[in-house]
């Protein structure tokens, strides 16, 4: 599942999208989108936050507008439970997102409201079942666990 040097959220998040929406993960140097599903393409940003933290955070920019919708995804800092899924058209993600000219791209950041947003859905019941049924895979282990797993010959997934 893990499939790059990145910390892990963004893997798992993308490994949650395409087995949620049925799709296909992107090869790993694709730069404008993370899963096909359906004839569309999806970029997914995922931000692991604290649940007592009230500070505002970012998502990793957006570089380039290449996708269809993108899902959005909160996460528990310390049981990575999915706490917030909501995919948004592309139009609606441009319209959200601020320049930052120091990261020379576009974010947006996890306190915009954005299932009130025009074409949201909230698909977070979608990506926890896939979550839900990955600890169910594991069930001696918790989520954070498998994520800690140990990968290479014979530990592949």
């Amino acid at each position: 599942m893990v499939r790059s040097r990145n910390a892990p959220a963004g893997d798992l998040a993308e490994h949650l999208v395409a087995t949620a929406y049925r799709g296909e993960l992107a090869p790993p140097s694709e730069k404008s989108w993370d899963v096909r599903a359906d004839g569309r393409l999806l970029q997914v940003k995922a931000r692991v936050i604290a649940s007592d933290d009230k500070k505002s955070h970012v998502y990793s920019p957006f570089r380039s507008w290449g996708f269809d919708a993108c899902v959005f995804l909160l996460m528990d800092a310390h049981t990575y439970e999915v706490l917030r899924a909501v995919e948004l058209p592309v139009a609606t993600v441009q319209s959200l997102a601020r320049e930052s000219v120091w990261v020379k791209g576009f974010r947006v950041t996890t306190k915009t409201p954005l299932l009130g947003q025009p074409g949201a859905v909230d698909v977070t019941s979608a990506v926890r079942d896939v979550l839900d049924a990955l600890g169910a895979q594991h069930p001696a282990t918790s989520t954070t666990s498998v994520l800690n797993t140990p990968r290479g010959p014979g530990n592949a997934e």
